[in-house]
């Protein structure tokens, strides 16, 4: 699942751009530990597929966004839908994109900014659109930050836990409101899902099937972006039937990657497997991706299959990408 990796410098270059209009090889090396010259290698990728200019030469030079749309609102009484109709009219590149990839732009659009808009507390979005290949947008809003906003409201330790949280599904701040699918269909719908804040990146790749948890540059406020290639195949009804339930189409079903539990490769005690299955009972079928994860204790099996597993009759848990060290105590511990 994860032979192959996505690097994570033009991730943080995107980052560098929170807070400045322009950004440097030498200000990239630094905030990436790595030379100058791996530096420039990243900045002219990305100003080759179009996403960044070059203004200048030699070490002078700087980069700047170079975006198709760019657009700002004040969130109150914002309606997300309004918006979505305005980047479509004002980007007649998007008007040949296939239709399930219009389908897909539309839903994670919609999907973010109504998430500022609801949950972030803030005063104000921006959204930018790059309408090339991939089709990308983004939604920054200056609120107090996705991240430390789950952290508060589930009592977290950390922002860092609150990955794991919007992970699962069903898991939101505003129940009365909110059902807590959108961040989670939205990151297993596009090619590439990006969410930063509070210092804390989330990115997750569904070309590669891979997804990493970082440092970022961004303290408040939360920045998303969303790429989708102009020639996927996904669809959005091909992503909601495959966590969902074929009798009543509800959302039932739930994959977890459990190394997001742990950010080393070892899963040992109880209380790792008692946050992993927090809110899991939502589900009838849980999958439970066991990739990069090189060691589980007894305890931790003990807790999640006989313990938790046992008080929860009504949730099936499965198991995938085990190591055969990994499957040995899993198997011995499973009652």
């Amino acid at each position: 699942m994860r032979s192959r990796k996505r690097s994570p410098i033009p991730a943080l270059i995107r980052s560098l751009f929170a807070e400045s209009e322009t950004v440097t090889s030498g200000e990239v090396a630094a905030a990436a530990g790595i030379t100058r010259q791996a530096a420039l290698y990243h900045l002219v990728a990305l100003v080759e597929a179009g996403e960044l200019r070059r203004e200048g030469r030699g070490r002078g030079a700087r980069y700047r966004r170079d975006v198709d749309l760019s657009l700002a609102y004040p969130l109150e009484g914002l309606g997300e839908d309004r918006v979505w109709h305005e980047v479509e009219g004002r980007t007649p590149e998007l008007a040949d994109v296939a239709e399930n990839v219009r389908s897909i732009l539309r839903f994670a659009f919609t999907e973010m900014l109504n998430n500022a808009i609801d949950h972030s507390g803030g005063s104000r979005a921006s959204v930018l659109v790059w309408a090339r290949d991939p089709v990308a947008f983004e939604v920054v809003d200056d609120g107090v930050g996705v991240f430390a906003h789950v952290q508060r409201r589930f009592g977290l330790e950390s922002p860092l836990d609150s990955i794991a949280e919007l992970a699962k599904g069903k898991r939101t701040t505003d129940p009365a409101r909110h059902t807590g699918e959108g961040i989670f269909f939205t990151s297993k719908v596009v090619d590439r899902f990006q969410l930063e804040g509070n210092r804390v990146r989330w990115v997750v790749d569904n070309v590669l099937g891979d997804q990493s948890v970082g440092g970022s540059p961004i303290r408040s406020g939360t920045r998303v972006r969303c790429e989708v290639d102009r020639s996927t195949r996904r669809t959005t009804r091909e992503v909601f039937d495959r966590f969902s339930s074929k009798d009543t189409y509800e959302f039932s079903r739930s994959r977890i990657d459990v190394r997001l539990y742990d950010l080393g490769d070892r899963l040992i005690s109880r209380s790792e497997a008692k946050r992993l299955t927090e809110g899991l009972d939502r589900f009838e079928e849980v999958i439970l991706d066991f990739s990069g994860v090189e060691e589980v204790g007894q305890g931790f099996v003990d807790e999640l299959f006989r313990v938790w597993g046992g008080r929860h009759p009504g949730t099936r848990l499965h198991t995938v990408n085990m190591t055969s060290a990994v499957e040995f105590v899993v198997e011995r511990g499973l009652p």
